[in-house]
């Protein structure tokens, strides 16, 4: 089903231990940036920022640092989307097996965004599809 959002993943990831919080302030224009490139190049964990100077918003850097780790986050949605991929590529496939393309088009549809009625409070209806108060976390996920 994939995460509901971008601190579920980070959850997962912490608890696999492929996570690395660093608790001290950052500076977020050069030091964070240094920090990450280091990480990155030895192929380290994802990193974890949440005390970032200047913002009230955390940081998450090396996310997709490797081939591996990428595999995991998408491990529920990696078949649909090379399928998709491969339809996008060569249509023609479709034609030739089309049940290798089964339900391929409905997990996307799944991940649409939902939005009010009109004359409906927007609020409102935000507060009845997160009932828990957002976090900086889920508003970086967007």
């Amino acid at each position: 089903m994939g995460y509901k959002n971008l601190r579920a993943c980070i959850r997962d990831l912490e608890a696999r231990g492929d996570l690395c919080r660093i608790e001290s302030e950052v500076d977020p224009d050069l030091e964070a940036g240094a920090i990450q490139r280091r990480v990155y190049q030895a192929g380290g964990p994802a990193l974890y920022f949440p005390r970032v100077k200047g913002s009230r918003f955390p940081m998450v850097g090396n996310l997709f640092g490797s081939l591996e780790r990428t595999r995991y986050i998408f491990r529920d949605t990696l078949d649909t989307l090379e399928r998709l991929a491969d339809l996008k590529i060569n249509p023609a496939s479709f034609l030739k097996n089309p049940l290798k393309f089964a339900g391929a088009c409905r997990g996307p549809s799944r991940r649409v965004p939902s939005f009010a009625q009109a004359g409906e409070d927007r609020s409102r209806a935000r507060r009845a599809h997160n009932p828990e108060p957002a976090s900086p976390v889920e508003i970086l996920a967007g």
